[in-house]
């Protein structure tokens, strides 16, 4: 039987945009689980996020953090020989591939940008973690994952109208403006799709050539992660409408985030 793989974004998708509920998907998941599916989350969201979601959900797969700045593999779960030396660091049970640049390096730059423009905007590292968790409508412990960030730094505000000319000095600098659902996102680079290629070249050396990739999101963030997978699919957003990517044969699934999620399992099992 052919093996198949399970690329999927968490806010709006996993998750409900809104409240960040995640209680709905558990039984798609241990759906998945049951027919072998492996489930790589894929998300703007730090590692420390998503370790969360991880362990409530009892999901042991390799997970894309903060937009693909960073890959992070279980220990043994890929043959060590698949594993590249460069930017590839032991954290714990978890061996983490770095793709992007350090936060330091994003926030420097940022700095600059505002120092050299008269351009307004909030970042989570402008904030504590108190008044972050206000702003992102988070708990405290929550906002405090949110921070810990490594590898990209998160917009949580910014005039709409001053997007095209921050987004053109970003890109000067080297950085790359990522539009998710929620906030907009700032890489050294990178996006979802270096680390799914990274990922899928992983898998085809684990289980050889017979293997579909799917891919599942909300947003324009995804659209690097669905160009890469075999089976593109998009859920609703909150407006009852799909986002509109520049991606081939891309399926629509019916319902908002979680309740399109559930679609996903007439797919896969097609």
């Amino acid at each position: 039987m052919r093996k198949k793989v399970l690329f999927t974004d968490i806010d709006g998708t996993l998750t409900n945009i809104v409240t960040g509920e995640y209680s709905c998907s558990k039984d798609t998941i241990e759906t998945l689980k049951q027919l072998d599916v492996p489930i790589i989350l894929c998300s703007a969201k730090t590692m420390a996020e998503q370790e969360l979601i991880r362990q409530e959900l009892e999901i042991i797969e390799p997970f894309v953090v903060e937009n693909g700045g960073a890959i992070v593999l279980p220990e043994e779960y890929f043959d060590q020989s698949v594993i590249p030396e460069e930017n590839c660091e032991r954290v714990g049970n978890y061996l983490v591939v770095q793709l992007g640049q350090p936060i330091s390096v994003i926030r420097e730059k940022l700095k600059a940008l505002r120092k050299d423009s008269n351009l307004k905007f909030l970042t989570v590292g402008d904030l504590s973690v108190e008044k972050l968790s206000k702003v992102a409508h988070l708990t405290q412990s929550k906002a405090m994952l949110m921070a810990n960030r490594m590898f990209a730094e998160t917009i949580l505000s910014i005039n709409k109208g001053d997007l095209p000319d921050f987004s053109r000095r970003a890109c000067s600098l080297g950085l790359r403006v990522i539009y998710g659902g929620q906030f907009v996102d700032v890489t050294g680079g990178n996006d979802k799709g270096n680390a799914v290629r990274f990922l899928i070249d992983c898998f085809r050396k684990k289980y050889g050539d017979y293997i579909t990739f799917f891919g599942i999101g909300d947003s324009p963030n995804d659209a690097p992660m669905l160009k890469e997978v075999d089976v593109p699919m998009l859920v609703q957003r909150p407006d009852k409408t799909w986002s509109s990517l520049d991606t081939k044969n891309i399926i629509n699934l019916p319902g908002v985030g979680p309740d399109g999620l559930k679609h996903v399992l007439e797919v896969i099992l097609e």
